[in-house]
């Protein structure tokens, strides 16, 4: 059976969501990503590409120790805050011609273990380590994995009442698409969603494969440091689960968050 959990989102600020907001990295021309950083000090990619403060490129460990650096500072000054209470996010994106709406929430990585995540390709030994090493240093990956799961008549009933709720965002970026996230916070809600993901045998990955897969290693590392911590969050990882067969690839513009 298919597990979720709600979780506290590190988020934006109402009031800079779209400025902080950003499309995937590697979706950036040069000249795009040296204007964003030049005219925007609170867009997402001053912490994935820590290294423009400095006016150089930095890898590795130290670029790793820096994002984690510029995450706190965003979280200090207020731009990026936590919320009070564990909730799962409803996010929904417009384009002109199509919408594409998936649920934000916690999955296990046990369950990437026993084959209830499904995957469908390889991943590379080399770049898992990478992740993994990332995830460890940086406490957080920039983009959720993305989950599919058939479709089932009573969650669509809990989304559908969900919409008719106040958005916490509501916005447009640059690139034309509107961004709409609501937050599923009432407790009867959130269990009638778990139960019903409880009946759903396997969940599959569409994107993200490494980061499922470092996760993984990261949790199994930590678990054998340490078997009993008091808060063992490691053992979880944040997608965005959709149902079949409507789904968004990495190019999509994203929210970046946290656990």
């Amino acid at each position: 059976m298919a597990k979720i959990k709600p979780f506290k989102a590190v988020r934006p600020i109402a009031d800079k969501v779209a400025l902080v907001s950003s499309r995937t990295y590697e979706d950036y021309s040069e000249e795009e990503l040296n204007y964003e950083l030049s005219y925007n000090p609170f867009s997402f990619l001053h912490i994935i590409n820590p290294g423009y403060k400095f006016h150089h490129k930095i890898s590795g460990p130290q670029r790793f120790t820096l994002v984690k650096n510029r995450f706190q500072e965003f979280k200090e000054e207020k731009v990026l805050v936590t919320d009070e209470q564990p909730s799962f996010y409803l996010y929904q994106m417009q384009t002109r011609h199509t919408q594409f709406c998936g649920i934000l929430a916690s999955a296990f990585c046990q369950d990437y273990a026993t084959n209830s995540i499904k995957k469908h390709e390889n991943t590379i030994e080399y770049r898992e380590q990478l992740f993994k090493e990332y995830l460890k240093t940086v406490g957080f990956n920039a983009e959720p994995v993305l989950l599919t799961y058939p479709e089932i008549p009573e969650i669509e009933t809990i989304l559908v009442k969900v919409k008719e709720k106040q958005p916490l965002y509501d916005f447009t970026t640059k690139d034309k698409i509107k961004h709409t996230l609501w937050a599923i916070n009432q407790e009867k809600d959130i269990q009638i969603v778990q139960n019903h993901f409880k009946n759903i045998p396997s969940l599959y990955i569409a994107d993200g494969h490494h980061r499922c897969a470092s996760s993984f290693l990261l949790a199994e590392e930590l678990k054998a440091e340490n078997p009993k911590p008091p808060k063992a969050s490691y053992h979880t990882f944040s997608p965005l689960v959709n149902k079949l067969p409507t789904f968004y690839g990495p190019q999509a513009s994203y929210l970046p968050g946290s656990i």
